[in-house]
């Protein structure tokens, strides 16, 4: 893990996309070559090319009404900032079950996701680029308690004022949403590997 320095992500901890030097499969030195009309690490001797590819994140605004709910990171990332609640989604997960659990993990609240709200690229550096997907949230159980990387949990009203934040894209995501400039578009429950146990899985 690396700790960026990016004024916008001070102390966020991103996974590294420098990628293989050597081949995976023949462990021939990479050279770069042209393809797809990019600069890409490719292999002489078997042909294998090397993509940097976004690594994806959810970021849940769980809504109360005229209320929204932070949480108080604890260490390393943006520590004793305020954040919306977030994570990786693992490659054998959805971003629907992530949601979930990374709400539950954080808060100790049981959610429902109501509607995507925007998707945003973020690029944090030459080595980092994150595809960062906001959802809405409604509650629906649970009680509120702060745990997993935050020290503390807490309501804060929609229109502000907001308390000290992590990271500049919670920022402008909770300006829109409070300016309701952003429309929510529903979820599909049916392409939710953990929330749909029945449906057909590789």
């Amino acid at each position: 893990m690396c700790y960026c320095t990016s004024s916008r992500t001070v102390g966020r901890s991103f996974p590294r996309v420098d990628g293989y030097k050597y081949c995976p499969f023949c462990q021939t030195k990479l050279i770069l070559l042209e393809s797809g009309q990019k600069p890409r690490q490719t292999c002489p001797g078997c042909g294998f090319t090397q993509y940097k590819n976004p690594s994806p994140v959810i970021s849940v605004i769980i809504a109360d009404k005229d209320r929204i709910l932070l949480g108080k990171r604890i260490g390393s990332p943006g520590a004793g900032k305020w954040a919306i609640p977030s994570g990786y989604i693992e490659y054998e997960d959805d971003f629907i079950s992530t949601a979930i659990l990374e709400a539950k993990e954080e808060t100790g609240l049981e959610i429902e996701i109501t509607s995507i709200l925007n998707v945003i690229s973020s690029f944090v550096s030459p080595s980092f680029h994150f595809l960062a997907i906001y959802l809405e949230a409604r509650v629906l159980g649970g009680k509120l308690i702060a745990r997993d990387d935050l020290e503390d949990a807490k309501w804060f009203s929609v229109s502000g004022p907001l308390p000290e934040m992590a990271f500049q894209e919670d920022v402008d995501a909770l300006e829109m949403y409070a300016k309701k400039e952003v429309t929510g578009l529903p979820v599909d429950q049916r392409y939710a590997r953990q929330v749909n146990k029945n449906r057909e899985s590789w």
